[in-house]
């Protein structure tokens, strides 16, 4: 069994509408921001910036959260004996996509 890490969010919890929510919002300060901080008809903000830094430290924590319970999942399926191609279906990928990416080597 893979120890699982100190998390400050539990992605367990959260639900996928939830986890949704969160990427589109991510998504839209990070557009917001890029459109405040780069237009040329408007000076620099700091409080701006500070929020698109915060926003895209939070997207990559959570993604990377999310892989880590992904590779998780993988872990136990296996164990438990279950195929390739099952996993990838259950991943949105292909079996030999899976495959390739989280067999031990």
């Amino acid at each position: 069994m893979v120890a699982r890490s100190k998390a400050l969010i539990n992605l367990d919890e959260l639900s996928p509408a939830t986890r949704k929510e969160l990427e589109v919002w991510g998504e839209h300060l990070a557009h917001a921001g890029e459109a405040e901080v780069f237009s040329p008809k408007r000076p620099n903000n700091p409080a701006v910036i500070g929020e698109l830094q915060r926003t895209a430290a939070l997207k990559a924590y959570l993604m990377a959260e999310a892989d880590k319970a992904i590779k998780e999942a993988v872990y136990r399926a296996r164990a438990e004996k279950l195929s390739w191609h099952s996993i990838g279906n259950a991943l949105g990928i292909t079996g030999e996509a899976a495959r390739l990416r989280y067999a031990d080597r």
